[in-house]
């Protein structure tokens, strides 16, 4: 109904959906209701005038105008409709069957497609038709169909290469679902919306392309009529007989017109960006201001609020930033931390209304001019994006637009730049700068690529710098560096600070003070070790304890003896590097899983964790691709929102692991109520959901089948730390009522040693310790495991800024290639400080895991 609303909401659409329907009832009613027949003669009446006996007049051999064109309009319509659906059919098929299937069916029907494509459709018509002149209309529209559908399979294949990276495939994929029932139920019904747009623009298309085959004698042959041979035939005559020309070339061009703004409709009504109403032009009105800010104060913000339309984003907010000082702003989503920053840059769409003050030292920037904002930007205040991927231009080399930040603000050549950008890199930790300089910024790492945005950032020696989320995509050995290094960076340049972050464990060990947002308000604000110690509010409070905590001290829980419910050894998978498209050859293999041993008991929690590109969601993969783990084993994904098919009604997703293995469906209902939810929420759809909810829909539908083994795959790392508290509270019962063995996969080890009974840590491909979690986590062996503990920040200030910190350096190595001994050894501390021997046993020597302590494997040579 949403979407039916939507659609007749413009004028445009309800007008060409009234054109075309008046056509279909001309083409259809009007030879039934003609008092001519298209091929009757009127000898008396030879191209006569429109008249009461001959509507619309006649033509040169007599035959009524209305008849024959009425009938031809029916005709061209029908061709039409054939060619699109023809078309529509062999495009959702072919683009669907060859992104999905991949491999030889893709590099068959992509060479299919491009053989047809090399061939214009006109041409091929105009030399096949004369030989069908006997065939009949019919087979000129199956061929005119059978020529048109390319490009459209082409859209196809790319939307469907994109879906099967999606969660929800890959769930389909591990529940067994077979592969042509997966593209029919999950593909093709989310390719829907363009196939529908596609499809009532080519019918459009169609009745044009037949008309002009028509006209030049390639398409409907007579004496059979159709809007093209009436409009060449009429051709001759449009001056002196106008009546023989225009009335079907005014249906034709009424036809294509009110198509097009059926199908203009149709993209607004089905495209998810159309389903709001466009936002108005939003304002900016700085207000008066009753102080002035002190002399310290660098940054001062007094009454903001930003709103959306009819939305408060953000409300009443105001606080100062001193010389020196770092600020950190936390809160949720949604709490406005971030639109509260980039308001104060002025870098709010234009959809936003601003109002308040924010004043740089003495100059106020709501309401400001272009020319002051860029005066301001860059040089007096800078900022550190989230996404620094995002925030580059990809197409310009980094060194250069390093250099460009510094010649908007100085008098520097294009050289002398150039050289002061490499100086930047080379200040924030970036190996070979010169190099690097001239490199892009897809080929940085993401640590990288945060360095380069803070070299960017303190480029001018700015009096602010912003940082919003700095660290959020980061690995937490990353994210320790570029946090070291913004302090580096903020006592170099004496610049103030503004850390926004939703990691409290950040803010703890960086802020001076803290400003707790929640629903655009600032409900909290003061020293951090205050606020931290001490909160007054409500809502602070519940933040502070709803966040796992790497130093809290669990009791472990007793596991009844059993034989493993899994166990490998040595698991290794490799990924081939390959180029070519028809003929594809092999350059190269990728390590992804290299060593990997586990084991899982009934009953326990498993925790397996390592930095980005360890092989950790390999390894889980692998695990579930061996036909006698899965059917005992489902998987939970990271992503609520992308593991839940758009278009399926939460009762049926849940329930689709039950129809695959043919089971009864009947118990939906009292699977969503054991995670939580309502039965009535079966028959709503995924996007009606919060996130946690989605998350526990997922965990239903993991449920269906009665699992043994459940894998989370990161579960709650999308999630605001309140509701992955009640996630993890929900997964402890499920798993002590059911019985349930879990592997939980997680890059935050805080979370780990909340839920895991053992710990199993990889890095490059590698198992490298395993233990119980309090032996692991509390007394790690092996190096690389005390790097990742001390990387994770504690929400304690006193604490945090306490503990030691062991920095790791750079980022992990290729896993292009195997490495002859020990990998870890270029970061590894331990390693630097090795004599000769002991050095050449870790690059010569590969260790491998051995017990240590009671129960605690390790993969080291010199493991303390």
């Amino acid at each position: 109904m949403i979407t039916l609303r939507r659609f007749v909401r413009s004028r445009g659409v309800l007008v060409g959906v009234l054109v075309i329907a008046l056509l279909f009832l001309l083409g259809f009613l009007g030879p039934v209701v003609s008092p001519w027949t298209p091929t009757q003669v009127d000898y008396l009446s030879i191209r006569s005038a429109p008249s009461a006996a001959h509507w619309w007049g006649t033509n040169r051999i007599g035959q009524d105008v209305f008849a024959q064109t009425t009938y031809g309009l029916r005709k061209s319509l029908i061709i039409g409709l054939v060619v699109a659906l023809c078309s529509t059919v062999l495009a959702s098929l072919a683009g669907a069957a060859s992104g999905y299937l991949g491999g030889w069916a893709d590099r068959v029907i992509r060479f299919g497609v491009d053989l047809l494509l090399i061939f214009p459709g006109f041409l091929v018509m105009s030399l096949v038709s004369p030989r069908l002149k006997g065939a009949g209309w019919l087979v000129f529209a199956l061929l005119l169909g059978f020529l048109g559908w390319m490009i459209s399979a082409r859209i196809v294949r790319s939307m469907t290469l994109s879906l099967k990276e999606r969660d929800f495939v890959r769930a389909a994929e591990l529940m067994g679902v077979p592969r042509f029932r997966l593209i029919a139920r999950h593909i093709l019904p989310n390719v829907a919306s363009f196939l529908i747009i596609d499809t009532t623009i080519a019918v459009g298309g169609a009745v044009m392309s037949e008309t002009a085959l028509s006209y030049f004698g390639f398409g409907v042959q007579p004496p059979d009529v159709s809007l093209g041979t009436l409009i060449a035939e009429g051709t001759e005559a449009a001056i002196g007989y106008p009546w023989m020309f225009f009335f079907a070339a005014g249906l034709l061009i009424a036809f294509v017109l009110a198509v097009g703004l059926v199908g203009d409709g149709l993209r607004d009504a089905l495209d998810p960006a159309g389903r709001a109403a466009r936002p108005a032009r939003g304002t900016v009105t700085p207000l008066a201001r009753a102080d002035e800010p002190a002399d310290d104060v660098v940054l001062s913000v007094r009454d903001l609020s930003v709103s959306f339309g009819t939305a408060a984003a953000v409300r009443g907010v105001s606080w100062d930033l001193r010389r020196g000082e770092v600020l950190g702003i936390v809160g949720e989503s949604g709490s406005g931390k971030s639109v509260s920053v980039l308001a104060a840059m002025g870098l709010l769409p234009g959809t936003a209304s601003v109002t308040g003050s924010v004043r740089l030292g003495r100059t106020e920037l709501i309401g400001a001019g272009t020319r002051t904002m860029m005066s301001v930007r860059g040089a007096r205040v800078a900022m550190v994006f989230q996404d620094p991927l995002a925030a580059f231009t990809p197409v310009y080399r980094i060194g250069h637009q390093i250099a460009e930040a510094l010649r908007a603000h100085t008098g520097l050549t294009r050289e002398q730049a150039l050289a002061r950008a490499v100086e930047l890199l080379r200040s924030v930790g970036i190996p070979e700068p010169e190099r690097r300089a001239q490199a892009y910024p897809h080929e940085f790492s993401g640590g990288m690529r945060q360095r380069a945005m803070i070299a960017m950032a303190i480029a001018n020696d700015p009096d602010v710098i912003l940082a919003d989320e700095p660290t959020t995509a980061l690995d937490v050995t990353v994210q320790a560096q570029v946090l070291d290094l913004l302090r580096e960076a903020q006592r170099e340049t004496g610049a103030a600070l503004v850390l926004v972050s939703h990691d409290l464990g950040v803010i703890a060990g960086t802020a001076d003070r803290v400003a707790v947002m929640n629903r655009g308000v600032v409900v909290e604000e003061g020293p951090v070790e205050e606020v931290f110690a001490r909160p007054r509010e409500p809502y602070t409070k519940g933040l502070l304890a709803a966040v796992p905590r790497l130093d809290s001290v669990r009791e472990p829980r007793a596991i009844a003896p059993a034989p493993p419910l899994v166990e490998v050894a040595g698991l290794r998978k490799t990924f081939p590097l390959l180029r070519g498209q028809v003929f594809r050859r092999r350059y190269g293999t990728v390590y992804a899983v290299d060593g990997v041993d586990l084991t899982i008991r009934p009953g326990e929690t498993l925790g397996l964790v390592g930095e980005s590109g360890s092989g950790k969601t390999t390894t889980l993969f692998e695990l579930l691709a061996r036909p006698e783990i899965r059917r005992d084993a489902q998987l939970v994904f990271q992503d609520p929102m992308s593991s839940l098919d758009p278009r399926m009604t939460v009762g049926a997703i849940v329930a689709e692991p039950l129809r695959t293995r043919g089971l009864p469906v009947d118990g939906v209902g009292e699977l969503l109520e054991q995670v939580g939810l309502r039965a009535s929420d079966a028959d709503r759809f995924p996007h009606e959901f919060s996130g946690g909810q989605r998350q526990r829909i997922g965990i239903a539908r993991a449920l269906s089948v009665r699992p043994r083994l459940v894998v989370l795959d990161e579960p709650v790392s999308a999630l605001d730390v309140t509701v992955q508290a009640g996630i993890l509270d929900l997964l402890a019962r499920l798993r002590d009522e059911l019985g349930l063995a879990y592997l939980f996969v997680s890059h935050d080890l805080a979370v780990v040693r909340q839920v895991s009974d053992r710990v199993s840590v990889m890095y490059l491909g590698r198992t490298v310790e395993t233990g119980d979690t309090a032996s692991v986590l509390g007394e790690p062996l092996h190096p690389y495991t005390r790097a990742l503990i001390s990387a994770v920040p504690i929400p304690d200030p006193a604490v945090e800024r306490a503990r030691e910190r062991v920095l790791l350096a750079g980022d992990p190595p290729s896993p292009f290639e195997r490495h002859q001994g020990c990998p870890f050894r270029g970061r590894c501390p331990v390693y630097a400080g090795l004599p000769e021997p002991g050095r050449q046993r870790c690059e010569s020597q590969a260790p491998v895991q051995e017990e240590r302590r009671s129960g605690h494997l390790v993969a080291c040579h010199f493991a303390e």
